[in-house]
This record gives C-alpha cells, structure tokens and sequence, in this order.
C-alpha cells in the first residue's frame, strides 16, 4: 500500500532559507548558493537602436518621470556648445523607443550632466559644470510635456570649478541631493536642493571628504532605511573605493564614517535595490585593477556594510559604467565601453541572491567605441533604457530597450511549493515529493478568468448600459443608462450573482447635468454617487437614504477634468477613502485626482499622476480600482479586452505597469463599456451595448482534482507542459496539490 499524505515517519518537507521574498503556496527551485526562491519569469530581449542626437554628446545622464511615463536624457551637444535635453517614448509592444525634439536647457559649454526625477513636484532636475559661466555647479528644473520639456532659470549652488556631479532624490524628505567635487581644491561636496514650481533653491555646501575625490562618484537614496549612500574614489588614498551614509536634515546633510569597499575603484555606480531594501554596487576596481565588479551594500544606521565581491568579467577593462535595477523582475543590468574589446558596448544582466550576485557572460550591443553609458528603469513598461554615445560613429547619442529578467528553472532545480511565506534571508518551509501543498486561491487573476455563463439584462430599462458598479455586499448592483440618461437599481437574491438579479423599480435622472452620460461610480457608505460624460464635468449626487437610487437629487457639486482629458471622460472611480478618484478618458489615458474633503469632488485637484495605456490600447471606456488598491482594470471598446495593471504601491497612479493580464469578452460582448470587480476580487463584471446586459466572470485560480500540473516559465502552475517540462503535482482537490506526486 502507498501512503500519501503529510506522513511524519517520511521526509516531505525541508526548511531553507528564502533568496527574495517567498510567498505561500508557490512553486520553489533551489540556487546555486543552496536558498530558494519562488520561479521567475524570463525574458531577455534587446531592441533596436535608437539615434536621438546626430551631434557628439559628451557627458550624458539619464532619469524616469514616472509622472508622465518619459525617459529623459540630458546631454552636452558638442556640435553647438550647447547642454541639451530630450524626452523619449518608450513602447513595450515591441520594446522600442521614440524621441521628441532636442530641448536647449543651457546655451553655454556644458559638462558633467546629471539628472533625476523629483516625484513631490514632478520635475526633472538637471545638474552640470557651466563652463561658459566660469565652470560653476549649476541646476536647472524640467517640466515634462508630451514628447518635449521646458525649463525654468538656471541656479548656481558652487561658484567654484565643478565636476563629477550626481544627483538623487530623497522622497521623504521631498529633496534632491547633489554630490561632486570642488575643482579649487578636490574635497567631495554635497548639496540639498529644495524645488518649488520650476525653481530650486539650495542650503549650504557640505564637505563630505578633504581628501581628493575628484573621480568615481554616485549616489543613491534608500528609501527603507530613509539614507544617502554615497560613493567615491579617495585619490589620496591609494585610490580606495569608499562609501558614506548620509541623513538629510532642513536643506542640509550629515554622513557617518567613510567605509572602504575596495582597495582600488572607479567609475563607480550605485542604485537602490527595493526588493531586498538594500544598494547593488558597480565599479572597476580590484585585482586586476581594471575589471568589472558588484556586491550589495546594507545601510544600518549612518555606516554600511557590504556582501560577497562578484566578479562580473574579470578579463574586461571598463571604460565608463552604467548600472540599473529592475524591481519586477528583481535583477540588473550592467554596461560599459569594453577596453579589452576595441570599447565595444557591452551590457551584462545580474541576478540577485540574498547578498550574492552572479552574472550572465554579456551580450555586445554596440560594435563601435562606447562612452558615457547610463541606464534608467521605465517602471510602466517594465522596461530598461540604455543611453550612450556612439564614439566610434560621431559620438552620437543613442539608446535603445531592454526587456530583461531570469528563471533558472529546470526539472533538477525545482523541489517543491512553498508552505511557509518567508522575507528574503529567512527560513521558509518548503512540501517537496510526497507531501500534500496548499495552493492558496489567487484573485483578480485575468489570465485564467473564466466566464460563469451567468449575465442580467438591462434592456427593459436601457439598451446602453455605459457602466456597473455594486453595493459592498454585492446585494444591489446600479446600470447607468446612456438612452436614457439615468440610473437604475437592482437587486439580487444571491450576493454577486447577476443572473438573480431583478429590477427594483428604483431610478434617479442625470439629465439635467449630463444627457450623454459615461462613467458612474458610489462612495463607499453608498450615501453619494457620481456620474460623469461628454460636458467633461463629474458631478456628485446624494442619496438621503444609503443605496436607494430614487432618493437620489443633485449635490450641486462638480469638478472638471477637461484640463487632463481632451476627449471625453468615460470612467470613474475611488479609493475606499474618497480621497483620490481615478479618472479615465477616450484616448487611453488614468487620470488621478486628490479630494481635500474625502467624498467631495469640488474640493479635487489634479495629483499629476497618470496612466498611460496606449501600448495595450488608445480605446479606453471604463476604469475600475481593487478593493487593495493594487491592481486597476480598464475596458477596451476596440479590443473588446479589460486589461489589468499593477501598482507597487497601492492607490498610487505612478506606480501602476501592464500586469500582461487582459481578458477577451468578444464571446459575450463586442461592445463592451463598463467594469466592476467583486471587493475581494474573485468577480469581474462587464456592460455593453451589443447584447445590454451585465456578463459575469470568475477572476480566482483554483486547481482541479485528479489534473496534473506543470511549473510554468513565469512561476504559475499550469495544465500544460512549458520549456522546460516541470511536473509540479498532481491536484487533490481546489487547493491542495501532491508534489511531484
């Protein structure tokens, strides 16, 4: 007889110690430093290069406004003598990118460029050496918009001779840090910058070293431990490569004491690893002294402390470095002009493990000399930019996209699922052969949403039925009816089944405000509603009884979206809150809006965050948030697909990307309008005008007993084998599976 099951007297679980954070219930492969991690998705694609400027540009830097979803590129066009910048474009379709028209910031020499993204203000700040104003520091503040950008008047924070300039942001303290050194006398300087409207305004210089420090500077902010780190090469050291933590106080900063972290360092780069809440280091340095080398930083306090040295080519000489992190996929990309390789552009993608980093063999992407190379993350395609000059081809400027990350799963790798979470270092529980997992059901899950073959009509009533939303308890469900310009009620004898759904007789006319009416949305205690369409205006009804849409009457309370929506604002929603309300237009574009007095739209303003779907679809009708705050749905009428979008930090528009979840509803409706989620997620609901009826889904993943299921290359399980063929196990029932059984 064959036992299966959980049995103690047999080995079927292990406990290990987790590389990354490491949910429950998901599929786990052992690395090659003994840590687990869940499987990954793995992709590497790089797209075609791109020319933005035909002149040299010497000294060029690189920053993501995630406000507007740009890359901008700030430059020293040698052709005039001129400082330059452009904004980009960047298409995940087919990872491409596309540039504006060259923008001048500076009319004089420009050099030593460096640029971020303040996210309070939404700005892009600019830095560089004015040589044609006696070489002083200088800053200039950017405003995105569209494919160009304009710019206030420039600032001098050093009156001395400047160089090697970097700049970061610190989103606590709503400032931007500049680092570089004093060309009088060599000492490292930093500087606090404060923006206000297209302005900045700066404290006192601070002297973070008297030593040389006048190469191989960065800097990065980590936001978890709410830190500078900053690094540079000690020239009167021996050329020691070594790092500060810094604190921001007012319009100043301190730093703790110089930390060595390599006996010889230059060209050194440093970014913010949000996963593991630590900084990934690049630099060249140690023995030789020319090769490429990582290791990973970890702030505790005002001092630092750094992991394992990896070597990344140690037969490679750099010449210039850039480095980026990519949060979604939780890995690296590193590149450089390679000396031993006639300066050949070469990039390098890193995969991360604890404090451990290892390499791929590198991939040649510009068969010329390359100089001045710079990376930045595009967080809304989930793509990386790549920017150098071509100095082999006129030193022209270019870039291009990377789709990038890593899944090292194999058969032999892969031992089990997970059964206990774990952050990333500690120990996790792991069901290997023989055991029995739990598959925790997962929702707003659109890839492997099904239809429930359950829909209500609304015809009786309206033939258009522009939008959808429900009553919390998913008792009641309101139809916002285009033909008629009004808003109906219904109720359902079974919470969120539509197809017991029966008209109450209940209505409420928007006439008198909106006779085309699109979009309508209900404040959380079911007291207000809100209808918004073609005049551009949302406007804001009140019921005196909670839920009963014939109590409804006009609040005489609006708010106009028309300075962001050029077309027509089709969907509406909140947060459970009512202090921020989503806004989506015709033309493929999530507007999001602050409420000084939660629920009162005529207290909103623009919060300068948006979303920009037109790389999935420019047909958009409805917008829809979860209950979380972290997954946001959109209807495409041209498409006939809701797409769903991701965001890192819940209710917060900047940090929405693709999911590369979408959900076709041709098969119940080519015309589709409105769409509502179930507050735990486990619904979906679409309204169109083809059939006028309300189409029901199922958006949660279970398992069904007796099937067998395979590891997929992004970390799902799945009914079919993929490359490579993993058998996972075999399901016992809906959320129970027997590993590799």
């Amino acid at each position: 007889m064959r036992i299966i099951g959980n049995d103690p007297s047999v080995p079927r679980q292990t406990q290990e110690v987790a590389s990354g954070t490491l949910p429950n219930g998901k599929p786990v492969i052992v690395n090659a430093d003994g840590t687990v991690s869940v499987a990954a998705p793995v992709t590497k694609v790089y797209g075609s290069v791109v020319t933005y400027s035909t002149a040299n540009t010497n000294t060029s830097s690189i920053a993501y406004d995630s406000s507007n979803n740009k890359i901008v590129i700030a430059y020293a066009d040698d052709s005039d003598s001129t400082g330059k910048a452009v904004v980009g474009t960047v298409d995940a379709a087919n990872n491409s990118i596309s540039f504006g028209t060259p923008v001048t910031f500076n009319s004089g020499i420009t050099n030593y460029t460096g640029i971020v993204f303040d996210s309070n203000a939404n700005k892009v700040v600019i830095t560089y050496r004015d040589e044609g104003n006696n070489y002083y520091g200088t800053a200039i503040v950017g405003t995105v918009s569209g494919t160009s950008i304009s710019f206030g008047s420039e600032v001098v924070f050093l009156s001395t001779y400047f160089e090697n300039n970097q700049i970061d942001f610190d989103s606590t303290a709503n400032k931007v840090v500049i680092i570089g050194s004093d060309g009088s006398n060599d000492y490292g300087k930093a500087f606090v910058g404060t923006v206000s409207g297209t302005s900045i305004s700066f404290g006192s210089a601070v002297t973070f070293t008297t030593n040389n420090a006048n190469n191989g500077m960065d800097i990065a902010y980590d936001v978890n431990a709410n830190k500078h780190v900053l690094v540079y090469t000690d020239n009167s050291d021996s050329s020691k490569g070594k790092a500060l933590v810094g604190t921001v106080s007012g319009t100043s900063i301190s730093f703790g004491s110089a930390v060595e972290y390599s006996a010889k360092a230059s060209y050194s780069q440093i970014v913010y690893n949000s996963t593991d809440n630590n900084v990934i280091l690049a630099y060249r340095g140690g023995n030789p002294a020319s090769s490429a080398r990582a290791r990973i930083g970890t702030v505790s306090g005002t001092s630092i402390s750094f992991g394992t040295e990896a070597i990344v080519a140690s037969t490679s000489g750099i010449f210039y470095l850039g480095l980026g992190y990519n949060p979604q996929t939780n890995n690296i990309a590193l590149a450089y002009g390679d000396t031993g390789n006639s300066y050949y552009g070469t990039i390098f993608e890193g995969t991360i493990s604890g404090t451990t980093l290892s390499f791929d063999s590198g991939t040649i992407y510009n068969e010329n000399r390359t100089q001045y190379t710079a990376i930045a993350y595009d967080s809304t395609s989930n793509r990386f930019v790549l920017n150098f000059e071509a100095y082999g081809d006129s030193g022209k400027g270019k870039a291009f996209v990377i789709k990038s990350g890593f899944n090292s799963l194999t058969s032999e790798n892969y031992i089990g699922i997970s059964r206990s979470g774990a952050a990333s270092g500690a120990g996790a529980i792991i069901d290997t052969q023989g055991a029995i997992a739990d598959i925790p059901t997962e929702f707003y899950n659109l890839s492997s949403a099904i239809y429930d073959s359950k829909s209500f009509s609304t015809a009786s009533q309206d033939s258009s039925p522009e939008e959808v939303r429900f009553k919390p308890d998913g008792t009641k469900f309101y139809i916002l009816g285009y033909t008629n310009d009004t808003v109906y009620q219904y109720a359902m004898s079974t919470a969120w089944d539509v197809s017991t759904a029966s008209y109450e007789s209940k209505s409420f006319s928007v006439a008198s405000q909106e006779s085309n009416p699109q979009a309508l949305a209900i404040s959380s205690d079911g007291t207000k509603f809100y209808v918004a369409g073609q005049t551009d205006y949302v406007y804001q009804y009140t019921l005196s009884s909670a839920y009963d849409a014939s109590t409804a009457s006009y609040a005489n309370k609006s708010f106009s979206t028309a300075s962001q929506i050029s077309g027509v604002p089709w969907g509406v929603d909140f947060d459970n809150t009512g202090a921020k309300m989503y806004v989506i237009g015709s033309g493929g574009s999530v507007f999001q809006y602050t409420l000084s007095t939660p629920w009162d739209v005529s207290t909103a303003s623009y919060a300068s965050k948006t979303l920009d779907t037109t790389t999935q679809t420019s047909d958009t009708t409805s917008v829809a948030i979860s209950s979380d705050g972290l997954s946001l749905f959109v209807v495409s009428n041209g498409n006939d697909t809701v797409f769903k979008y991701t965001l890192s930090t819940a209710f917060d528009l900047s940090t929405a990307s693709y999911s590369s979840e979408s959900l076709n509803v041709s098969s119940q409706e080519n015309v589709p309008y409105g769409v509502a989620v179930k507050v735990d997620g486990s619904k979906l609901y679409v309204t169109g005008t083809q059939n006028d009826s309300v189409q029901q889904y199922s958006t949660s993943t279970s398992l069904t007993a007796g099937q067998s299921y395979f590891v997929q290359t992004d970390g799902t399980l799945g009914t079919t084998a993929a490359d490579p063929s993993v058998f996972a196990g075999t399901a016992v029932s809906a959320t129970k599976l027997i590993v590799k059984g």
